[in-house]
């Protein structure tokens, strides 16, 4: 049985002497695992193929419940993201974060979409503003949304330094201060980046803060690990 699949390359590991086992995200089927045979060779046909971040359409022969990739054509490398080492472990982050919230064979078109629009982004752009818009949307597809409007207690405007609790996922205005203490420039670019406005500056100890927060949240709710993650906070 063969299948047509879209899918984004998550995870890849090499086995034998020149194959290689790829963790793909597809937007029909969800997360699953695929053998690339013979693509660490130099003049492997699907060499491309099985690089992180490849983004194509796979042809996947399936066997009981075991896969194998017998053809792709490519969609979009994203080979901006191999060329500088801050984009690479961005990109890395936002693998590294879906493979930890999807289940094996859970469709999640959104999530999917989302993923590969923000790896666009990275390309062209600010990688980490792309990253922590992701990250946000991840956790409320996950069901884990977060209220930058309103302070969950007594409704009051988010403003100025407030603060956050990581465990229960709410953010709390500086009168009903609970949990730890959220600088104003960190608000400005989580706001932003969840399409919200912000006329402020969105700066580079607000980037950085913002990711701390968002992974420390995530850590708290999946008990999941994601390396990328804290290697690209320590290099920003």
């Amino acid at each position: 049985m063969e299948r047509k699949v879209d899918a984004l390359v998550l995870r890849t590991a090499d086995y034998g002497e020149s194959d290689r086992m790829l963790t793909l995200f597809t937007m029909q089927y969800g997360k699953l695992s695929a053998a690339a045979k013979g693509v660490r060779k130099a003049a492997a046909k699907l060499r491309f193929a099985a690089q992180p971040f490849c983004f194509a359409e796979y042809v996947l022969a399936q066997r009981r419940d075991r896969y194998t990739v017998i053809g792709a054509a490519g969609t979009d490398g994203f080979y901006a993201l191999r060329e500088d080492i801050g984009k690479f472990y961005a990109a890395a982050s936002l693998a590294g974060l879906c493979d930890a919230i999807l289940p094996e064979g859970i469709v999640n078109e959104e999530l999917f979409l989302r993923a590969i629009s923000a790896l666009r982004e990275m390309c062209e752009g600010d990688e980490a503003l792309a990253l922590i818009g992701f990250f946000i949307k991840a956790l409320e597809l996950s069901g884990y949304m977060l209220d930058l409007a309103a302070c969950a207690d007594c409704g009051a405007v988010l403003e100025g330094k407030v603060f956050f609790d990581a465990e229960g996922g709410c953010f709390y205005c500086s009168d009903c201060a609970r949990g730890a203490g959220v600088s104003e420039s960190t608000l400005h670019v989580l706001k932003a980046c969840a399409g919200g406005r912000s006329d402020a500056p969105l700066t580079s100890d607000g980037k950085k803060r913002a990711l701390k927060l968002l992974y420390a949240y995530f850590r708290a709710k999946t008990d999941a690990q994601v390396r990328a993650v804290t290697e690209y906070i320590r290099l920003l």
